[in-house]
């Protein structure tokens, strides 16, 4: 929008014209023996046309286990010719015809790179072009974020497809947050927040611009649930502030820096105490926020607080070494609500060692420190059971070693919620415990789930003994965080093999697996499952984030 003061007399009001070519829509990739079928839809022109803005056809790139490099972009008013070069990527269609359909086999390969072959991911960009041949593509820093991409892999199932591929512009490996079926919601290391229509890929309206990088999978909250009446995410970033932003509209209804120093930054994500769901003991009007900092410059006086979700305001905050309250390390993780004994858990570092405290229990209407466990390192959120009676809590297995701290085995506590004390701890030796505790059944004996330095394991907790018994450990370079749910069979896990593995929750064999990036180091990042759509998210370092159905 724009304007002027000679605006008001309407002769006199300035336009602006934009030229400009659209995206294809509705591109899918069907895989068969030995080919890839593309399919898509060549948009209408929106506006007025001009003798520039006649849609003809698309340029079609291919390449063969990674994703079609962002600067790899046809030249504006030139035509590329089929089997030619354009950067990673080889030209394999060439239309201006208005095909919306192409079978990429041995049939219509006439290009030296050959035709797909089976049991191999192949990526392809899709560039709408104009009569005076101008492409959907901008040929900036950033090479073609909007340009429509997907991949495919031959003889593989359909399930094993990417349903879409989104361009993120820089590399985050936190689960995409989301509404199922309605929204998803991509954060990024470029300050900027995606919002996306979870059945086409396609952004919802431009991203939006906050102060710092999003390293968290930020809290998503549906209207009917918040006590804003809105769907709203609320999202912490590494600038040291708060947002909440309405998925809606991308309108930021109210920006926070709690801390009034940028220093304390957040690496966790603010978790949310929804009114709605809260016992009698909850006293607030509208619901709350807590989020911890990771101010590195100390190991003692970092801060928890505690925000108006409505306004952002400032309820409380909870100082290391302030008021009682013992020295507190940098926190990474994301708090656990726990609406069942109505407190707040936060886990810490705690000095490379076991006096400080790393488990903190809160009062969620005041801050007050009700209880405290020092279990060591913790860089992993907590998870409570569906009952409420267990408290699961991974470490690091930092230890200090004269001065220096170095990596040990992270271990997996069981603690007590009406204490706040440990009640048994199990060690896989595995290095650092580097995701939360995926806590399935609902009812004792509880399977929990997690991830080490080089495998997903599985163990077994009973609360009567109390007892630990380990069920089963499989080797995946560098696990993501696992994911599932009580009633799903398989546990999907992303790594950088460039693949998301879906394992068999009862004995951990690896089923079946999609590609994402093989690149290096093509890492995939911590999956998010939309249960009304039956989809798996993923975001990677290749700087995008995918879409599949499952279970593969």
């Amino acid at each position: 929008m724009f304007g002027s003061k000679e605006a008001s007399v309407a002769t006199n009001a300035p336009e602006l014209d934009v030229t400009f070519v659209q995206n294809v829509t509705s591109l899918t990739a069907t895989p068969g023996n030995a080919s890839v079928t593309l399919n898509w839809t060549i948009p209408l022109p929106i506006g007025t046309s001009n003798p520039g803005e006649s849609y003809v056809g698309v340029v079609i790139l291919r390449r063969s286990s990674l994703p079609v490099d962002k600067s790899s972009v046809p030249t504006d008013t030139v035509d590329p010719t089929l089997c030619a070069t354009i950067g990673t990527a080889q030209v394999v269609f060439d239309d201006s015809s208005g095909k919306t359909s192409f079978t990429d086999n041995s049939t219509t390969d006439t290009c030296s790179i050959g035709p797909p072959n089976n049991n191999h991911t192949y990526f392809y960009k899709v560039f709408l072009r104009d009569n005076l041949n101008y492409y959907s593509s901008q040929p900036i820093a950033n090479g073609s974020t909007f340009t429509e991409e997907i991949s495919a892999t031959p003889s593989a199932s359909a399930s094993q497809e990417s349903r879409w591929i989104a361009n993120t512009a820089s590399t985050t490996l936190a689960a995409p947050s989301l509404i199922p079926g309605s929204v998803t919601v991509i954060g990024s290391q470029s300050n900027l927040l995606f919002m996306v229509n979870p059945n086409t890929g396609l952004r919802l309206f431009p991203p939006v611009s906050i102060g710092g990088p999003i390293t968290s999978r930020s809290s998503l909250i549906d209207s009917t649930s918040s006590s804003t009446g809105d769907n709203v995410i609320y999202v912490a970033d590494n600038d040291g502030l708060v947002y909440a932003v309405s998925t809606d509209t991308g309108v930021i209804l109210w920006v926070a820096n709690p801390t009034g120093a940028t220093a304390n930054f957040f690496q966790g994500a603010a978790a949310v105490q929804l009114k709605l769901f809260s016992p009698a003991s909850y006293r607030r009007t509208t619901d709350l926020l807590a989020v911890g900092t990771r101010n590195s410059g100390t190991t003692t006086a970092n801060e928890i607080l505690g925000l108006d979700g409505n306004t952002g305001a400032t309820v409380w905050t909870t100082t290391g070494g302030v008021s009682g309250v013992p020295s507190m390390d940098i926190i990474s993780s994301t708090p656990q609500i726990d609406y069942i004994n109505g407190v707040i858990w936060v886990t810490s570092r705690s000095a490379c060692g076991m006096s400080q405290p790393s488990l903190w229990k809160l009062d969620p209407n005041t801050g007050l420190v009700v209880a405290t466990a020092s279990l060591g390192d913790t860089d992993t959120s907590p998870t409570l059971s569906a009952a409420g009676d267990v408290l699961f809590v991974a470490t690091n297995g930092n230890a200090l070693s004269g001065s220096t701290c170095t990596q040990g085995n992270g271990l997996l506590y069981a603690v007590n919620p009406a204490t706040g004390q440990m009640v048994k701890s199990y060690s896989v030796g595995d290095g650092a415990i580097v995701s939360f505790p995926l806590v399935l059944n609902t009812a004792a004996p509880y399977t929990i789930v997690f991830s080490g330095a080089s495998a997903v394991h599985a163990v077994s907790y009973d609360p009567t003994g109390p007892t630990f018994t380990d069920l089963w450990d499989t080797t995946i370079s560098v696990p993501s965080a696992p994911v599932s749910l009580t009633n799903l069979s398989d546990v999907f896990v992303g790594s950088a093999d460039g693949k998301i593995h879906e394992l068999d929750v009862s004995d951990g064999t690896d089923l079946k697996d999609v590609t994402v990036d093989t690149g290096t180091p093509g890492v995939v990042g911590d999956p998010a499952l939309d249960i009304v759509l039956s989809t798996i998210y993923v975001s990677t370092t290749d700087q995008r984030a995918f879409e599949f159905t499952y279970p593969f």
